[in-house]
């Protein structure tokens, strides 16, 4: 039985944007200007953060919150991996694999 008052039409793009703000809310450190999309790369998803106003402040505490961020994406099953992005250009990337190990590089 559909819900008639759901605010959502449970369309592909309702349950994307939905997965997205769930992990905006397990990740509420990241800067509001900060660009949050998943991508195809090939056969695996990836979780793009785009940092479109780059501070420096802002890369090395992304660094501190590699770990959250690695968990709550898998925790979502948001993507295989992070890519933190400025623009177009690509900065590091951060491999999220089932049993949470993480690597970072460039």
């Amino acid at each position: 039985m559909a819900l008639n008052n759901s605010p959502l039409n449970y369309t592909s793009i309702d349950l994307e944007l939905e997965a997205i703000q769930r992990f905006r809310t397990l990740a509420p450190f990241l800067p509001r200007s900060c660009r949050v999309s998943r991508e195809l790369d090939g056969n695996s998803t990836v979780l793009c953060l785009d940092f479109v106003d780059f501070q420096e402040e802002i890369a090395s505490n992304m660094a501190e919150f590699a770990l959250l961020l690695a968990l709550s994406s898998h925790y979502l099953r948001l993507a295989d991996y992070i890519v933190f992005k400025v623009g177009d250009q690509i900065g590091n990337k951060l491999i999220v694999l089932d049993e949470i190990e993480l690597s970072s590089s460039s």
